[in-house]
């Protein structure tokens, strides 16, 4: 079994990764973000949609992660973890 700790970890290591990355997009507007990961447990997942997250941030040209929320639900190939966030200029 996981340990959360180690998941919320990894969590709050790849967002300092995404605000660390932060640069301007379009002035004056927010874009909501919603990624998915998919892994074997639920620790794997998150980290693969915080990096797709980080993904979609630079192809947006940066920017900064507002607000975020991951949920994750069991899925026949293990788990999928869906990450929601806004990113502002």
């Amino acid at each position: 079994m996981i340990r959360i700790p180690y998941l919320f970890a990894g969590v709050i290591i790849v967002s300092l990764a995404v605000i660390s990355f932060a640069k301007p997009v379009t002035a004056g507007t927010c874009s909501p973000v919603t990624v998915k990961g998919h892994a074997a447990d639920p620790a794997a997942a998150t980290t693969q949609a915080q990096i797709k997250l980080t993904q979609e941030v630079v192809r947006l040209g940066g920017g900064k992660v507002k607000d975020s929320s991951t949920d994750c639900k069991p899925v026949s190939s293990g788990f999928e973890c869906k990450t929601k966030a806004v990113v502002c200029p």
